[in-house]
C-alpha cells in the first residue's frame, strides 16, 4: 500500500473546520506518529508534506498546529513556521506581555519567579524572555 493510502487510513476525517485526529501510533511527546521505511515520521509533518506535495519538507522548517491540538492532521489546520515562530505561537504570552515582562524585571520590584507566577508561565520562561534568549523580535 503506498504511502499516501496508508496515511489517511489512520484519519479521522470530520468537516473541513474540524481537528481531523490521527488514529494511529501516538508518541509519548503526543504526536502522532507514523513508520515510514522503517523511521518514525511525525502524521502532521506527512500531511503537510502530502497537501502541499513537498518532499523533504525545508530544513530548519516546523510544520505548526493553528489549533493546537497535537494529533490534528487537518492540512487547513498547519502550516510552515521556524522553531521560533513555533514557540511563540505555543506561548500564552503576548508580544505587550513580553513588553511588560522585560519593564516588570528592570524596575527591580518583582523577581522572575513572581512574574511567571502573575502570567502563569514558568520562571525559565521569563528567564529567557527578560536575557532576550527568547522573543527577540519584541
Amino acid at each position: 500500500m503506498n504511502i499516501i493510502k496508508r496515511f489517511w487510513k489512520y484519519v479521522d476525517k470530520r468537516g473541513p473546520d474540524d481537528c481531523w485526529e490521527w488514529l494511529g501510533h501516538i508518541k509519548k511527546d503526543g504526536y502522532g506518529c507514523l513508520f515510514v521505511k522503517g523511521k518514525p515520521q511525525q502524521a502532521h509533518r506527512i500531511s503537510w508534506a502530502i497537501a502541499h506535495r513537498t518532499w523533504p519538507i525545508p530544513a530548519k522548517a516546523e510544520i505548526c498546529h493553528t489549533c493546537d491540538n497535537t494529533i490534528c492532521v487537518n492540512p487547513a489546520h498547519l502550516y510552515l513556521g521556524t522553531h521560533t515562530t513555533n514557540m511563540q505561537d505555543r506561548s500564552p504570552l503576548a508580544p505587550g506581555d513580553v513588553k511588560l515582562i522585560r519593564w516588570l524585571y528592570k524596575s527591580g520590584d518583582y523577581t522572575q519567579e513572581h512574574i511567571g507566577r502573575m502570567f502563569r508561565v514558568a520562571s525559565s520562561t521569563i528567564t529567557h524572555i527578560c536575557n532576550n534568549r527568547s522573543w527577540k523580535n519584541v
